[in-house]
């Protein structure tokens, strides 16, 4: 028969494998929210990712299209420039011959020759000569000016494009996740739990009662054997066992009991 010591840490081991069993149910459902809570934040990361990468192919475009109406616009410039320069210079050519020519019928109409009407000619020339070098060195400033424009246009587009790609440079990757909860062993409770609940209802037994001889009993021929009380019944007719032959009165065990 066991001892009620042993009852307590039973219930006890019991209790603690149903809680183990409970947390670790509740770590599940904690772990399954934390899974389902990182993939929703990862599909918005690369749903974010994904607009600003179309954001930034619609920039570099803008930013060519506007590059390319800034060259435009310069060349457009010069070649007016150019253009004018030209015509300007056919003037100034018709010009001159004008004036030669008139030079020299008003020195003819005087009569002077020689060393005067060269001189007046080569004047002439040289103030067209004039003319051109200064409109040379315009075009030559115009040229340049249409080079640092064309280049601060690149330095523009380079800078927007930089802007534009820092956006999307670094590739967007999940992060890692935390490592798995650590489930307890309702199991191994348990074990270990009765395994204390034996010890304690070993611990609290009577130690009177397992030092205790085995009383004898006479067995029906008449000698004794060796048994617990419990052990034989008694035949009585008026409770239905055995015979008449085995009543409590003037039987083989009348005086035993």
């Amino acid at each position: 028969m066991c001892s009620t010591a042993a009852i307590g840490p039973a219930i006890g081991a019991i209790g603690n494998a149903a809680g183990v069993a409970k947390q670790n149910a509740e770590k599940r459902k904690n772990w399954n929210h934390y899974l389902k809570v990182r993939e929703r934040r990862w599909m918005q990361r690369r749903t974010t990712f994904a607009s600003k990468k179309v954001q930034f192919e619609q920039e570099i475009d803008l930013s060519n299209i506007a590059a390319q109406r800034a060259y435009s616009t310069v060349d457009n410039k010069l070649n007016i420039a150019r253009s004018q320069a030209i015509l300007e210079n056919q003037a100034d050519f018709l010009k001159m011959i004008g004036d030669q020519g008139n030079i020299q019928s008003s020195f003819a109409s005087r009569g002077i020759q020689g060393n005067s009407l060269s001189k007046m000619l080569v004047t002439n020339q040289s103030t067209f000569g004039m003319t051109q070098a200064m409109r040379t060195r315009g075009m030559i400033m115009a040229y340049s000016q249409a080079e640092k424009e064309k280049a601060y246009t690149r330095n523009q587009l380079k800078a927007r494009k930089n802007r534009s790609f820092s956006k999307v440079a670094i590739e967007e990757v999940p992060d890692i996740a935390k490592p798995p909860p650590t489930m307890g062993s309702p199991g191994m409770a348990l074990m270990l739990g009765m395994g204390q609940a034996v010890a304690a209802g070993i611990g609290g037994m009577d130690t009177k009662t397992m030092d205790a001889p085995t009383p004898s009993v006479p067995n029906v021929e008449g000698g004794m054997k060796t048994g617990t009380y419990g052990s034989f019944m008694p035949s009585n007719p008026q409770f239905g066992f055995g015979d008449a032959s085995h009543n409590f009165m003037g039987s083989p065990y009348q005086g035993y009991y």
